[in-house]
């Protein structure tokens, strides 16, 4: 697997890094159709109404015709729609106006350049045709999951049918409360072992799990000793949100699918697995046997990972999915890295699900809360009130609070968070975003019951501006290009503009600053805006 398939944060980025034979065949399956639905949310705005038209203009249409739908668009939006739907599979390459060999060679334009006015006029915008044939389906199609739920009716038949119980699978219909706490578990056993706590109630994670955390980089063997000791990524790997945890082992799981004979077909079976799942309902029981041989495996190793639980009743295997599952991909169609969003998008993007609220709450009612479980509240004043009795959270609160302001009652922990502590964070590797968000995602129940914000404004603005002293000075390296008058330079400004290459500009000097990547791009456009205007200008001199 290639480094940048490492590096994928979703499943659409890994997506994008795949050969286009093996994205293609994903839409060509049985349930293709759930695939090329999917895409088509996460393309972006503009790109989605080019493929709704297309399918139903029959697939292809000519580019100077698709233009005409944009006139009032920005030439840099049709061009990344463009180039996001070729990279996600859904339209065929599109051809490029014809250059000489000398404009390559003059290293004028460069050969990956693709612009609105690089493209040639005279080519069909084309779906590919397995997306084609899978989007047409998703449109015209009423189901809306790609495998039948068990009813309540079918559940009593198979406890008629049922007979002596099976030790390797439950036989008992988990409850939301059950599914809502079997992922988090799964985890919790793995932030345990990161950590090295001694809780003897935690149960060490599978030996696969034990595995990847070391092929990951999360842990690394003590150069003193033969133990495994956590390294600056398992430190970010633990702010993280548990579907971003469970990307990382599922990429390392679609890896070590290549030492399979059968390894594409199997990275195939994976990928449309995960993209159905999150059509599944969390809490609703789905037949192992409406998956196919190879999938029914892959079924089981997810399972490794929390994303599904399994059960048998009266002989028949059952999928439960989790809602770590569901969110999976769902996770990858928004973005929340942005730190300054608001209170009401934190809410929405951060608070809990209405199940694992009502979990907590009964928790938290209890007169000793359950370790799986923490409630934050934090202060004014920077001090954090963590409701838990867990030495994970224990452990994890320390990563950026001060440690020695810890005091302990029965049923709560009390930290502060100082500017040394958040310091200590930063050289973990730890971002004040990954703090912010995860002190947000175990906020307490009642702070999400009205408009309050989930940390208070002054120590959300203070870990921001601590994060920022790091970064005071930001270096940009860029090329000065001097125009000879303000036609051309509010011409080759909104080029700059349009390639993502204008860094400052003073229209009185006629004088603007490009990244230094793009510099020959835009100087190749300066010298033929000058060309041109050359040209116009001995047709009017030659008139008179």
């Amino acid at each position: 697997m290639s480094s940048t398939s490492r590096d994928s944060l979703d499943l659409f980025s890994y997506l994008e890094t795949l050969p286009k034979a093996s994205l293609l065949s994903i839409y060509e399956e049985t349930r293709g159709d759930f695939a090329s639905k999917t895409v088509l949310q996460k393309l972006p705005e503009l790109a989605r109404q080019f493929v709704i038209r297309l399918s139903v203009c029959g697939g292809s249409f000519p580019f100077s015709q698709i233009i005409s739908w944009t006139s009032s668009r920005n030439k840099r939006d049709v061009r990344i729609a463009l180039m996001k739907m070729q990279s996600l599979g859904v339209i065929d390459s599109v051809r490029r106006q014809e250059r000489t060999e000398e404009d390559y060679n003059s290293k004028e334009i460069p050969r990956n350049f693709v612009d609105a006015n690089d493209i040639d006029p005279d080519c069909q915008i084309k779906l590919t045709s397995q997306f084609y044939i899978a989007i047409r389906k998703s449109l015209t199609s009423l189901s809306p999951s790609p495998y039948n739920a068990i009813t309540a009716a079918e559940y009593e038949q198979m406890r008629r049918n049922e007979g002596k119980s099976q030790a390797k699978y439950p036989n008992e219909i988990p409850s939301a409360t059950e599914l809502e706490t079997y992922t988090q578990t799964r985890w919790d056993a793995v932030l345990h072992f990161l950590v090295g706590t001694n809780d003897k109630d935690i149960e060490d994670p599978p030996g696969k799990i034990m595995t990847f955390v070391e092929e990951t980089g999360l842990m690394q063997k003590d150069p003193k000793g033969q133990d495994l000791i956590i390294t600056s990524k398992g430190y970010e790997f633990m702010l993280q949100e548990v579907c971003v945890q469970v990307w990382q082992f599922i990429l390392k799981y679609i890896e070590h699918l290549k030492t399979q004979k059968n390894h594409e077909e199997l990275r195939k079976e994976a990928l449309l697995f995960l993209i159905c799942l999150s059509y599944c309902k969390v809490g609703r029981g789905y037949r192992a046997m409406e998956l196919s041989k190879p999938m029914r495996g892959i079924m089981k190793e997810f399972a490794l990972f929390g994303l599904l639980y399994l059960c048998k009743i009266g002989g028949s295997l059952l999928f439960f999915p989790t809602r770590a599952a569901v969110n999976l991909v769902v996770g990858g169609l928004v973005d929340f890295t942005s730190i300054g969003m608001s209170d009401n998008t934190s809410l929405s993007a951060l608070s809990s699900s209405a199940a694992a609220t009502r979990a907590l709450e009964v928790e938290l009612a209890a007169a000793v809360p359950s370790k799986n479980h923490i409630a934050l509240i934090v202060q004014t004043n920077f001090q954090v009130a963590a409701y838990t009795t867990s030495s994970l959270h224990l452990a994890m609160l320390g990563l950026f609070c001060d440690v020695t302001t810890f005091r302990r009652l029965p049923n709560i922990i009390f930290y502060r968070i100082t500017r040394d502590s958040v310091k200590y964070a930063f050289k973990l590797g730890i971002e004040a975003k990954q703090i912010l968000r995860w002190m947000k995602m175990h906020a307490h129940p009642r702070l999400r019951t009205g408009d309050q914000s989930l940390i208070p404004a002054n120590v959300e603005d203070q870990i921001i501006l601590w994060d920022r002293e790091r970064t005071r000075v930001k270096m940009e390296e860029v090329y000065e290009v001097q125009c000879n008058g303000h036609q051309e330079w509010n011409a080759v400004t909104q080029f700059a503009i349009d390639n993502e290459a204008y860094s400052w500009g003073n229209e009185e000097k006629c004088k603007l600053l490009v990244s230094y990547k793009k510099a020959e791009l835009v100087v190749a456009e300066r010298r033929r805006w000058r060309a041109r205007n050359a040209t116009r200008q001995e047709e009017i001199d030659s008139g008179r």
